[in-house]
């Protein structure tokens, strides 16, 4: 029988003194009863939760915070958990009320591949470290689905991706078997809070190939704004966890006959709280984000996750550049109102400009659903073209970038041409709209380069440039 896991630092899951809350090491399972009707916006302030702790399944209510001026609570754990993630956690009368991810690399934990194990010594090399591993030791693995993780008592083998916490005697506390990715290094990089309309393009690129379309992502766990990845600084390793567990069969939101709503199947906000938060981006997930990465240099300030539709205007609102809703379909680069940079929108999507093509072609980076070459409705980050047909500039730029620099997801997604009509809809809702960033100095992006005066071929070249 497998012992249960010893605390960080060795301590035990009990309580320490004076009464006050017991430190536990656990993994986060989600909401117990997922999916289920009662499981709504309504009534998420008491739902129970589960967690993984010693070797067995347990039940926690959660602490929610205070209550904001709209009503809503702050929900400030929940928006730190992450289903199948290593927590961490303080835990006082059947109440989590503080969690620290067990997730990097540190004194205390080691995680990578599994790439030799001795049995008579008990010594199991983790990537370029070795680690102990006793009877002591609790091993578990990991399993991630839709609607909840499970976790169970395994064997490791070589070459499994696993995660050790350590004790205070450097021994193995525990080890997990869970699908934890290799480090991922975008292909180009943004620079943090340098406010240049190239940087800010160069930002927006660095999710794209690597994170796929989660409906929510980016928002909090309580769907009322910017959640923890989109005012974090730099590409989130939780997208590219995300990417490598799925493949080109995955699904954001799963139908069928039986059940409209397939929680069980898919990765979806069905009750109205957003479970799936940190696993990729959505369209304003991923604006928000770019936005926030090329304005600020530290995590969790305000952040700029607002409503698809709704971005345009917000943003120039803000006072950094203009809002119109009279635009006229481009018919070349030298006419054309949709810029390198521009943000637009239409009725529950919003999309980044990268230029107009000499043919009259848009080209543009978005988080969007769309059907993977064996037919799985999943998608995300991508360069898509707007014009006729294939045979677009647009087109050929988008198919182009996205083999040579994104090759794994350029196996499982075809680039996407759609047409004008649909994508620049300012129709579609009386909020949809254009923004242009302001860079004639007054504003905040300024546009040394002369972006702005680009075409896409032009633009692509120039962010990849040095890269």
């Amino acid at each position: 029988m497998i012992a249960g896991a010893l605390m960080l630092g060795g301590c035990s899951a009990s309580s320490q003194g004076g009464g006050g809350p017991k430190e536990e090491e656990a993994v986060y399972l989600g909401v117990e009863g997922y999916g289920l009707e009662d499981r709504n916006i309504d009534n998420k302030h008491k739902f129970n939760y589960r967690f993984f702790v010693g070797g067995k399944e347990v039940l926690y209510t959660i602490d929610n915070g205070e209550r904001q001026a709209d009503g809503v609570f702050a929900y400030p754990v929940q928006n730190r958990l992450m289903e199948g993630y290593l927590y961490d956690m303080k835990v006082k009368d059947g109440m989590v009320t503080s969690v620290s991810p067990l997730f990097d690399d540190s004194e205390w934990v080691v995680s990578g591949e599994l790439k030799s194990k001795d049995p008579e010594t008990g010594i199991v090399e983790i990537g370029s470290r070795k680690v102990l591993i006793t009877n002591e030791t609790g091993v578990y693995s990991v399993t991630i689905a839709p609607g909840g993780a499970h976790v169970e008592a395994a064997k490791p083998q070589i070459g499994d991706h696993v995660r050790a916490v350590l004790n205070s005697n450097g021994k193995a506390a525990s080890l997990y078997i869970m699908p934890v990715a290799d480090p991922y290094v975008p292909p180009v990089q943004g620079e943090p809070g340098q406010r240049t309309l190239l940087n800010f393009l160069r930002t927006a690129m660095m999710p794209a190939g690597n994170c796929l379309y989660v409906y929510g992502g980016g928002w909090n766990w309580q769907n009322t704004g910017s959640g923890t990845q989109s005012v974090s600084i730099g590409y989130q390793s939780t997208w590219n966890d995300f990417f490598h567990l799925m493949d080109s069969d995955y699904v954001f939101r799963k139908r069928n006959a039986e059940d409209p709503d397939d929680p069980e199947h898919s990765y979806y906000p069905y009750q109205h709280y957003n479970e799936y938060y940190y696993a990729g981006l959505d369209c304003s997930g991923f604006i928000g984000w770019a936005v926030y990465n090329t304005l600020n240099t530290t995590d969790g300030e305000e952040g700029y996750v607002v409503t698809s539709t709704e971005m345009p205007i917000n943003y120039s609102n803000r006072g950094w550049g203009a809002y119109t809703r009279d635009l006229i379909k481009p018919v070349d680069h030298n006419t054309s109102m949709f810029l390198p940079g521009d943000i637009v929108s239409i009725s529950g999507h919003v999309w980044l400009c990268l230029g107009t093509c000499d043919d009259g072609s848009i080209l543009i980076l978005h988080s969007s659903p769309t059907d993977s070459r064996t037919g799985g409705h999943g998608g995300g980050l991508q360069l898509t073209a707007l014009g006729q047909d294939k045979n677009c500039e647009a087109y050929l730029l988008a198919d182009r970038y996205m083999g040579l620099f994104y090759p794994e997801w350029y196996a499982r997604y075809e680039p996407q041409v759609r047409a004008y009509e649909k994508y620049a809809d300012m129709m579609s809702d009386i909020n949809a709209g254009k923004f242009s960033w302001d860079v004639s100095g007054r504003g905040i992006l300024t546009d040394p380069d002369g972006v702005r005066a680009m075409r896409p071929s032009e633009v692509l070249e120039k962010i990849f440039a040095g890269f």
